[in-house]
């Protein structure tokens, strides 16, 4: 009796999954809550699909004869929400299956069961000071290759996200590690976080950043020619003007060049003022953007539009590179797609990497398909356009 409740209780448990799974899928637009359920669909669809497995056969074993008329009614409710959440489930994965074929990207199963999470923390002990602006010490983390070179290496320099409110320079240490191994110097920098708003001073902390590394290239032995912006969502936006911002945005101590040969961004916000319109998670957007910006769009315009990526398009910017979930809720894929029409009316070489059902930060999971074909495109762009010698 004991073990037959058990079970009962987990079969309940996984139709209420799968049945809430299943509805984020299909649905175009879903109740701010329910965004980490889509983080959970668009990135771990095979563990879904194995839930609804298990649902089915906990329903089939509620249908047997000698179970209650109640019971076998519970059982057949749990196998078909079960069916309905595997195959639910299922388009995703076949989705962005098709997507890696399309770039030519392999997918490893194993890597997708055993890579773990794309989190860590800053470490004090690596941090070097790159500037101290109005009494505050603004620190970066170099990651240097060890093996001996030639000749100097590409330098990347990586930006934080975290709504331009929080996050350090310890994020995405998958993603620094996975540069470094492929012969790049990688630095992360932290910035000056709002509140109060640092819409003016945020990116001019980042090409402050870059303009320091560029001074100190024989201290790490880099070339100061080839430095790239990368970052993710509100690290992305920041990358973006770094790389595109002309003297309406100057580095906030002083230094010289602050050019990047590239930039690469994910899931970034590029138009603040569609960004306050339209996030699926609006109380959240509305902080963050009142807290860095000082108000919404209609009282602060000007703001908007200065720590907006898109202003600042025009011919002869760096190559760019976009990578963007198609049901990012917070920064929705329109906001890359904008970018990326703009780039192209303006020539600027450019690939728009859309990761099909893929949420907000989709790669804090290492191992999932979005991560594994944006290694992919990444790589690419990389050697097509900002190789190691």
């Amino acid at each position: 009796m004991l073990i037959r409740s058990i079970v009962t209780l987990l079969g309940v448990a996984l139709a209420a999954a799968l049945g809430t799974a299943a509805y984020v899928i299909a649905s175009a637009t879903i109740p701010a809550a329910l965004i980490p359920v889509s983080f959970v669909t668009g990135d771990y669809g095979l563990y879904l699909i194995a839930a609804g497995v298990l649902g089915l056969g906990i329903g089939l074993i509620l249908l047997q004869r000698r179970n209650h008329t109640a019971l076998r009614l519970l059982g057949a409710l749990i196998a078909l929400v079960s069916v309905l959440g595997a195959v639910a489930a299922f388009f995703p994965q076949s989705a962005a299956w098709r997507e890696a074929d399309r770039v030519g990207a392999d997918m490893s199963v194993l890597n997708y069961l055993t890579e773990g999470l794309n989190t860590g923390g800053a470490d004090d002990s690596l941090a070097v000071p790159y500037a101290t602006v109005d009494g505050t010490p603004l620190l970066l983390e170099p990651m240097v290759p060890t093996d001996y070179v030639d000749r100097p290496r590409p330098a990347v320099v990586w930006v934080h996200g975290g709504g331009f409110t929080s996050g350090d320079r310890g994020q995405s240490p998958r993603w620094r590690e996975w540069l470094r191994n492929r012969g790049y110097a990688v630095f992360s920098v932290d910035y000056r976080l709002a509140p109060p708003p640092r819409w003016d001073q945020a990116a001019a902390d980042v090409k402050c950043a870059i303009g320091w590394i560029r001074q100190q290239a024989r201290q790490f032995s880099i070339d100061p020619d080839r430095v790239m912006a990368a970052g993710a969502s509100a690290g992305g936006n920041l990358a973006l003007l770094a790389a595109y911002s002309d003297d309406r945005i100057t580095p906030s101590c002083p230094v010289g060049d602050t050019s990047v040969s590239a930039v690469t961004a994910f899931y970034p916000p590029t138009d603040l003022a569609a960004g306050w319109r339209d996030s699926g998670d609006p109380d959240y957007t509305h902080q963050v953007l009142t807290d860095y910006l000082g108000g919404p769009p209609e009282s602060v315009p000007d703001r908007y539009a200065a720590a907006s990526p898109l202003t600042y398009v025009r011919p002869g910017l760096p190559p760019t590179l976009l990578l963007h979930g198609t049901r990012d809720h917070v920064v929705p894929f329109d906001q890359s797609r904008a970018l990326t029409e703009a780039l192209e009316g303006a020539g600027v070489p450019h690939t728009l990497q859309p990761l099909p059902y893929a949420e907000h930060g989709y790669d804090v999971a290492w191992g999932v398909w979005p991560t594994q074909i944006s290694r992919h495109v990444f790589a690419e762009f990389l050697d097509q356009s900002f190789p190691v010698p």
